[in-house]
């Protein structure tokens, strides 16, 4: 199968993060996607279930990855439905469609796009996104952009985190690393633009949405069980591939390298305290359940 195309420029301010999410973000989250994904299965289909796209409606899911969260809009649509599944990183994009195209959805397409320079047309009734409005350098034009591929009253409906300290499984898994690790002023390592609680303060979540023209935008908050591995093992190997403990390690090249057996052994100590019987460890979490429309 060729490499997907890209549908339209990165723009300057992104690149970065493309670049990240395309190259060793990727990988990692590839190895550890069971955890990473089924840590969120929860609040996504509550999400769903809750505020559901139309039966027989038309869907754009920015930011999909490996098109989970696409695949379960196209059945919610149904055959008479369809979903559109973007991502900024070619190689999330090409094992997307090897998935859906291995399990006959015929209702989906996706295509490589970053949102921030993306011109859709508007006929899509139900944007969502779990997780992939964080990064954008400008996120108002983003938002706009994604407004901009929605029917007039059409609806969005994402989940984002909120702030970092306001869920203990990052906060906490950063604390123990900052014990041996300090951001370097100068680093080689590419980082996600902005992060993945730029938009975890209400008031700046509510605002980028209100200047891009939404209206009647609405926030949840929902507190859960992360689980943040099967084992201790897997629990540690995750939180040292994603997260800012692990961008932490990686800033911080060689030098993170050699700490990381340390740091390894200290994540374990902590996270002894929320092993559960069945030998999983879970953290908690928060995130925001946010919806928002298109005027009519």
């Amino acid at each position: 199968m060729a490499p997907p195309e890209r549908s339209g420029a990165v723009a300057p301010g992104n690149e970065e993060a493309v670049r990240a999410w395309d190259t060793v973000l990727y990988e990692r989250w590839k190895r550890n996607r069971e955890v990473f994904v089924g840590a969120l299965d929860e609040v996504t289909a509550e999400l769903l279930e809750r505020l559901p796209p139309p039966p027989g409606g038309r869907c754009i899911d920015v930011g999909c990855g490996f098109g989970e969260t696409t695949r379960s809009l196209a059945a919610l649509v149904g055959s008479d439905g369809f979903a559109l599944g973007t991502d900024s990183s070619p190689r999330f994009i090409a094992d997307a469609r090897r998935e859906a195209d291995a399990e006959g959805i015929a209702n989906v397409a996706f295509e490589v796009a970053d949102a921030q320079t993306a011109a859709w047309e508007p006929v899509h009734d139900y944007a969502f996104s779990r997780m992939g409005t964080q990064f954008f350098s400008a996120p108002v034009p983003a938002m706009r952009s994604i407004r901009g591929a929605l029917k007039r009253g059409g609806a969005l409906r994402k989940v984002c985190w909120r702030r970092k300290e306001e869920s203990p499984v990052w906060a906490e898994t950063e604390q123990v690393v900052k014990r041996f690790l300090t951001r370097p002023e100068e680093h080689e390592a590419d980082t996600c633009g902005p992060g993945p609680f730029s938009l975890g303060n209400p008031e700046t979540c509510r605002g980028i949405l209100e200047a891009a023209g939404f209206e009647r935008v609405e926030l949840h908050r929902r507190d859960f069980d992360y689980l943040v591995g099967r084992d201790m093992d897997e629990a540690v190997d995750a939180m040292l591939a994603i997260g800012p403990g692990a961008e932490l390690i990686r800033l911080n090249g060689a030098h993170g390298d050699r700490r990381r057996p340390e740091i390894a052994e200290a994540l374990a100590d902590h996270y002894a305290d929320w092993r559960r019987a069945d030998g999983s460890v879970v953290g908690r979490a928060s995130v925001w359940l946010v919806a928002a429309a298109n005027p009519r």
